[in-house]
């Protein structure tokens, strides 16, 4: 072996930040598609889909996090 961190391979960054771009439209789509069904069923005016983006955001941030540790080896958490 030529003594190299695995990490530093740039296509394993790039596969993580493409990752981590598809794990966010994503978890934001999903949001945005319960709210919509929660919002048809109840009647209301685009109050879940709101909410349903940033439950969506927080999911995808929270998974963004653990890709990231998941990448980078830590362990700390």
């Amino acid at each position: 072996m030529d003594g190299q961190d695995p990490r530093d391979n740039p296509w394993k960054a790039l596969g993580l930040v493409g990752t981590i771009g598809v794990d966010l439209a994503v978890c934001l789509g999903a949001g945005v598609w319960l709210g919509m069904l929660v919002d048809e069923k109840l009647g209301q005016s685009k109050l879940f889909v709101v909410i349903g983006i940033l439950a969506g955001l927080a999911a995808g941030i929270v998974s963004t996090i653990a890709l990231i540790k998941k990448f980078t080896g830590g362990s700390n958490g």
